[in-house]
């Protein structure tokens, strides 16, 4: 009979054992989903308060009288406000083949104007119709013989393979006496 006690007893032991192992098995569970959940929690805050700051910078419709900006700035907001955007168009340009070597045809929507004017992140056709700009400021001025310019289209990370981009630059660089000035727009990706 003692025997069988003894048995039972570490039977029982052990049974408990697994028991309390179980508990603290669920505990643990438990304490991984409240954790989860209270990350969960703060990424959603942290994304709040991201939108919080976004919307503060993007300039909504309307808005340009409050906006820190030049004048020129602000008219072009307002003409994309009055006209773009209700009769759903573009802007249009031609970028001649001075600037960056052969003709070009390129557009701005009116998403384009708002984030450039809003200090967001802008694309490529955005500094290709900027540098455009900057080629006639430097032909009015008789400078353009100092400054070359390099298509950013065609040095992004989305424009083929790293070799590629080089192979371009490298072409654009060869045609230069070697007095010029690049500008060249690089965003790794």
């Amino acid at each position: 009979m003692s025997d069988k006690a003894s048995c039972s007893g570490g039977e029982v032991k052990s049974l408990h054992y697994e028991d309390d192992n179980a508990k603290n098995g669920e505990h643990q569970q438990e304490e991984e989903k409240e954790e989860e959940k209270k990350d969960e929690e703060k990424e959603e805050e942290k994304e709040k308060k991201d939108e919080e700051k976004h919307d503060d910078k993007v300039i909504e419709a309307g808005d340009y009288s409050n906006m820190e900006a030049p004048s020129s700035l602000k008219s072009l907001c307002r003409y994309v406000e009055t006209t773009l955007l209700p009769e759903d168009k573009l802007l249009q340009f031609t970028i001649d083949k001075e600037v960056f070597g052969g003709d070009r045809y390129t557009f701005l929507l009116p998403e384009d104007i708002t984030q450039f004017a809003g200090m967001e992140e802008i694309g490529a056709t955005v500094v290709a119709v900027y540098m455009r700009y900057l080629h006639d400021v430097l032909k009015q001025a008789n400078m353009c013989s100092m400054v070359g310019f390099i298509d950013p289209a065609t040095v992004s990370a989305n424009s083929g393979t790293i070799a590629d981009r080089s192979r371009l630059v490298a072409a654009q660089l060869q045609k230069t006496d070697g007095e010029q000035i690049f500008m060249m727009p690089y965003n790794p990706g």
